[in-house]
C-alpha cells in the first residue's frame, strides 16, 4: 500500500493570517519580501515578521486610492499610482516613501503602472483613465517626466501595462489592441489580441514573449519572432492575473482558481486552493503570494512545490499522486497544449516619521517619509 506524507491532503497554497481586512489589489515580490497595495491607499508587506501595514495614506496624506503597483528589476524600490494624480515610490532598504504626485499639474486618476530597470536608473509608464500614458525616467531620486500621449487615436482605455527586462513597454487596450514602445519613445502596433474579450493583466519577459490574461479563460501569447498572437486555453473562468518564475507559469482565475504549467509542458494543471473567494493578483517569488478581497493572502513556499516532494517511503509524488518511477514525471519540452513549440532558450525566461524634501531635475519636489 502506498504511504503518503502527513501533508498529502493539504493544498499547495495556504491561507495566511493578516491583521487587516481591506481589499488588496496588486502584489509584487521585492528584495525584502512581498508588498501589496490595498483599499484606501494602504501599502502592506511581509518583511520577514508577518504581514503589516507599511503606509496608510498613499503617496501623500489624502488617502488616495492606489490602482497601480510596480517594482524595479532588483526588487529594491516599488512605485505606485492612483486617484487624483497620486504617484509615489517606496525605497525598500531606506524604508522611506517619496511623493511625486501631480506631475505636470496632472490630477487625473492613474489606472496602471509599469516599471523597468534597476533602482536609481528605472523607467516608468503610467496610464490614466483616458488612455493616455505618461513616460518617466529616474536618476537617483530625480524624475524627468516625458510627454503624455496615446498609443493610438482610437480613444480606447488602457486595460493593462507591463515592462520587459529588456526595457520595452507593452500595453493592451480595452478594444483588444496591443502596442510596444519603440526606441524613439513612440508606440508600435503589434496587432489585435481579441476585440471581443475583457483583459485583466499583461506580463512581458525576455525574447519578446508576452502573455495577456483574459476574461474568456484564455491566455494570449505574443511571440516577437512570429509577430503573432496565440490563444491558449487554460480554464473555464476569467483569468485575472499571470506570472512567471523560471520555467513555471501560473494563471489566476475567478473563484480562487489557480492554474499552473511548466514552460514546455503539455498541459495546464488546476491547483487546489483553500478559498473560493475573489483573488486579484499573484506574484511568484520567495515565497509565492496571491492576494484578494477582505485582506485575503495565500502563500506557497518557493523551492518546495508539491510536485517535487517525497513521501516517507521515498517515492516521488505530484499533485495527482505518487509516481513509482521518477523518470515518468519528466515533461516534454517540445509539444504544448496550444500546438506551439518552445526551445531551450524559451524555457530559460523569466510609527513616528521624519520628513525631508528632495527636488527633481524638472523642479518637482518629492516629499519623503521614513517608515
Amino acid at each position: 500500500m502506498w504511504e503518503l506524507g502527513p501533508d498529502a491532503d493539504e493544498p499547495e497554497w495556504q491561507t495566511v493570517e493578516t491583521p487587516f481586512s481591506y481589499d488588496l489589489f496588486e502584489v509584487v515580490s521585492t528584495a525584502a519580501g512581498p508588498y501589496a497595495i490595498g483599499d484606501g491607499g494602504v501599502i502592506v508587506a511581509n518583511r520577514g515578521d508577518g504581514w503589516e501595514e507599511i503606509i496608510d495614506d498613499g503617496p501623500n496624506v489624502r488617502n488616495n486610492q492606489l490602482r497601480g503597483l510596480g517594482v524595479t528589476d532588483d526588487g529594491r524600490r516599488i512605485w505606485f499610482a492612483g486617484s487624483s494624480g497620486a504617484i509615489g515610490c517606496y525605497d525598500i532598504e531606506m524604508r522611506r516613501k517619496f511623493d511625486y504626485s501631480y506631475p505636470k499639474e496632472k490630477t487625473s486618476t492613474w489606472e496602471g503602472l509599469a516599471v523597468s530597470g534597476e533602482t536609481g536608473d528605472e523607467k516608468l509608464l503610467i496610464a490614466n483613465g483616458s488612455g493616455e500614458i505618461l513616460p518617466a525616467t529616474i536618476h537617483g531620486f530625480d524624475v524627468n517626466w516625458g510627454v503624455t500621449g496615446k498609443p493610438n487615436d482610437k480613444g480606447s482605455k488602457v486595460a493593462a501595462l507591463a515592462a520587459a527586462p529588456t526595457g520595452y513597454g507593452y500595453v493592451v487596450d480595452t478594444s483588444g489592441n496591443a502596442f510596444k514602445t519603440t526606441k524613439d519613445d513612440g508606440w508600435e502596433d503589434i496587432g489585435i489580441v481579441n476585440s471581443q474579450v475583457k483583459f485583466y493583466d499583461i506580463w512581458a519577459g525576455e525574447n519578446g514573449r508576452v502573455y495577456v490574461a483574459a476574461g474568456d479563460g484564455r491566455l494570449y501569447r505574443y511571440d516577437d519572432s512570429y509577430k503573432d498572437w496565440t490563444p491558449i486555453g487554460v480554464g473555464e473562468k476569467s483569468l485575472r492575473a499571470f506570472d512567471k518564475y523560471g520555467d513555471q507559469l501560473v494563471a489566476l482565475g475567478d473563484g480562487g482558481a489557480f492554474y499552473q504549467r511548466i514552460d514546455g509542458g503539455q498541459r495546464w494543471e488546476k491547483l487546489h486552493t483553500p478559498t473560493d473567494s475573489v483573488l486579484m493578483d499573484v506574484a511568484l517569488g520567495t515565497p509565492d503570494v496571491a492576494i484578494g478581497k477582505g485582506g485575503l493572502v495565500l502563500k506557497r513556499r518557493r523551492g518546495d512545490p508539491r510536485g517535487e516532494r517525497t513521501s516517507p517511503d521515498g517515492d516521488n509524488f505530484d499533485g495527482r499522486g505518487e509516481s513509482y518511477d521518477p523518470t515518468d514525471t519528466a515533461r516534454s519540452d517540445t509539444a504544448q497544449s496550444d500546438g506551439s513549440t518552445d526551445t531551450a532558450e524559451d524555457q530559460s525566461d523569466r510609527s513616528q516619521s521624519t520628513e525631508q524634501t528632495e527636488t527633481s531635475s524638472d523642479g518637482q519636489s518629492a516629499r519623503s517619509t521614513e517608515m
